[in-house]
């Protein structure tokens, strides 16, 4: 038996780690290796199901205007890092996590900062353009007095940047499934002055949601500075990635760029001095 198990541990070794650009979950294990570790008490365990890990995502992927107004992002240390709700190649939907475990469990990882997509759609009319971004999260856990599980698999998230004559003057920040508007001058802009700083944060025992960065407030991510995740525009995609993202169902969350939901959440993010037609 134990020559057997030591025969085992060569041939899994020799295999190496997951492919060069691809990473495991910090909670996935390799329990083949573990058992044939476990050969000298000759006790083999039968693993649990391992977590996937999250498709492969694109690369930048949008026009430069997207880009000038993206956002710039903070993730806070109680929740998770955005990834790819999609991969690029086989059009893939990212499954998600269960909210189990800590709250930040398998989507907290420094290298999901690395991997990470954001989803980009602009409409324009009446002298406004509104551009929606789009931020996907693989699960959205709660610490609620009692429930250790509460929340959901799979949170999307948008910012919505009003834009007049190339200029920035109204931010919107999803929060629940409303949005909180500002006037950009109560926005903190990066240096540059044309990205917001919005931050991924767990509202009290709830579940998570934007808000707009306090002045002064420094990243609390793993690098330590503004997060700009590749950017994907909608219009870009191929028609097999839209219709799986389209006709995907992601529970509870609702994904803001596809048709019909996308002039919905533009008509909630609309600030009232702006005289935009979110349906035209």
């Amino acid at each position: 038996m134990r020559s057997q198990v030591r025969e085992l541990l060569a041939r899994l070794v020799s295999r190496g780690g997951p492919p060069a650009g691809r990473r495991r979950r910090s909670g996935r294990f390799s329990f083949a290796i573990r058992a044939a570790l476990a050969g000298l008490a000759i006790v083999l365990v039968v693993p649990s199901p391992a977590l996937a890990d999250p498709p492969v995502g694109y690369d930048w992927n949008a026009p430069w205007e997207h880009r000038w107004y993206e956002p710039a992002f903070d993730y806070d240390w109680d929740g998770c890092y955005p990834t790819a709700a999609i991969g690029w190649q086989y059009a893939q939907i990212n499954p998600g996590l269960p909210t189990t475990g800590y709250i930040n469990a398998n989507c907290h990882d420094p290298w999901d900062l690395d991997e990470a997509n954001i989803y980009s759609r602009v409409k324009c009319n009446n002298g406004w353009c509104a551009y929606m971004y789009a931020v996907y999260f693989e699960k959205d856990q709660t610490t609620l007095p009692g429930c250790s599980i509460c929340g959901h698999r799979h949170d999307w998230e948008h910012v919505v940047v009003w834009v007049q004559n190339g200029w920035a003057d109204w931010v919107s920040a999803s929060a629940h499934g409303n949005y909180n508007i500002r006037h950009r001058n109560n926005v903190r802009w990066d240096d540059g002055g044309t990205h917001p700083t919005i931050v991924y944060h767990k509202d009290g025992g709830g579940t998570h949601a934007f808000r707009f960065a306090d002045w002064g407030e420094q990243p609390e991510n793993h690098k330590g500075w503004w997060q700009f995740p590749k950017l994907v525009n909608w219009d870009w995609l191929p028609q097999q990635h839209r219709d799986a993202l389209t006709w995907y169902d992601f529970g509870s969350a609702s994904f803001g760029l596809k048709n019909g939901n996308f002039e919905w959440e533009l008509s909630k993010a609309k600030p009232a001095a702006v005289p935009f037609n979110p349906w035209g």
